[in-house]
């Protein structure tokens, strides 16, 4: 990670500039930020535009990262404009990390598309990433919580402030919050900033949102607003249900369900305890009080505690695991250093092994009709998937 504009700014150049060619939509927050963008690409289509949406991290494919006409791009297409982006900035010496060259590149392929939109999800905050360097026309914000609080600060306010600090450029804000303390500093900058505020918190219906959980939901609403508002036009109520329908499942481990031996298996990234929440309240709506079995797996500089805390309030079963990154904690020392325990005041068990702590799960669970729950991390679900998507 290295923050900053100059190394994008140099590298769009050498480009040819593909975001001038572009209206850029910016959606920033802390969770739900790729569902609220796939949601607002998908519904501009309705609306009549082209739209690709851009997103991070990846979990399966780097191809997830690049959604142009609700369908994730080629591989082929993927590599040649991210060989162009790594080509441009090697040989005009332009030390870009992983995550500019991604940006630049995503913003290219949308230009030799020829699309009239680019929604682009912030990879943190909105201060110094990349994606505010594309100049966005609105920003839309999602919600603030505490996460990542070593570079964008140990408040909600604190954070907010990072989150909204590319409103030079935006006309309009649109807000999926009612958090008062982030809606003051969002009227507080858009004042500062000459932008209009857009207030979008409404609560869809959780019975017309079929496949969605309650919190994903809300997002989508979230992003279908946005796109109206840019569209200057409204969704029928059809066109709103076929938005629903292609966001639903579309993200990898993001409240996606599979069965294992009769168990119900939910992977879902829950990498905060703002997020974790969300899909404790969904897993209860779907499933009601049936027994919890949690495989866990988590980054190291995420709220360990925050979170192992919330879960020994609702795990029967608590299984430690290793999630697939370089900043995984390790789970034999998540248990030496916090003592984790289940709802029954047991010690959490320890598999490194991301199959063996979803089999020992699963055997648990089976047996008294019990529920499972993969998270922690969007790793960890990297980690589980292939095994369920061989399993389901």
């Amino acid at each position: 990670m290295d923050l900053g504009f100059e190394r994008t700014d140099a590298l769009l150049a050498f480009l040819d500039n593909p975001e001038r060619d572009l209206r850029v939509v910016q959606v920033v927050g802390t969770n739900g930020k790729g569902t609220t963008a796939i949601a607002l690409a998908s519904a501009l289509e309705e609306l009549g535009f082209s739209a690709g949406a851009y997103l991070s991290p990846h979990v399966l494919s780097y191809t997830e990262r690049v959604v142009i006409h609700g369908e994730y791009v080629t591989e082929e297409k993927f590599a040649a404009a991210m060989g162009s982006a790594i080509e441009s900035a090697d040989g005009n010496n332009v030390p870009a990390t992983q995550f500019e060259l991604l940006t630049a590149g995503a913003l290219k392929i949308f230009q030799n598309a020829g699309l009239d939109f680019a929604v682009m999800e912030a990879g943190l905050g909105a201060r110094h990433d990349a994606t505010t360097t594309a100049a966005p026309e609105m920003v839309v914000l999602t919600n603030v919580d505490l996460d990542h609080t070593a570079i964008l600060g140990n408040t909600i306010e604190d954070i907010a402030q990072e989150k909204l600090a590319s409103l030079g450029s935006a006309e309009t804000l649109v807000l999926g919050t009612e958090d008062r303390r982030v809606v003051e500093i969002a009227r507080r900058e858009c004042h500062r900033t000459n932008t209009s505020l857009l207030l979008s918190a409404e609560k869809p219906d959780a019975q017309a949102s079929p496949g969605l959980s309650g919190y994903a939901a809300h997002n989508v609403s979230v992003g279908i607003r946005a796109a109206e508002v840019l569209a200057e036009a409204r969704l029928d109520a059809e066109a709103r249900a076929l938005v629903e329908r292609r966001v639903a499942g579309k993200l990898p481990a993001r409240f996606e369900r599979y069965g294992v031996n009769g168990v119900p298996v939910v992977v879902d990234g829950g990498h905060n305890p703002a997020g974790l929440e969300a899909a404790l309240g969904a897993l209860h709506a779907a499933y009601g009080d049936r027994p919890l079995g949690v495989v866990f797996g988590v980054l190291k500089d995420k709220d360990i505690v925050g979170m192992l805390s919330r879960l020994s309030e609702e795990a029967h079963l608590l299984v430690l695991t290793r999630p697939d990154n370089e900043r995984a904690a390790d789970p034999e020392w998540v248990e030496r250093e916090y003592g984790p325990l289940d709802l029954g005041g047991r010690r959490a068990l320890v598999e490194t092994d991301a199959g063996g702590a979803l089999a020992a799960a699963v055997a648990e669970m089976e047996a008294v009709d019990g529920v499972v729950l993969v998270t922690g991390s969007l790793y960890t679900g990297r980690q589980i998937l292939p095994k369920l998507r061989g399993l389901a």
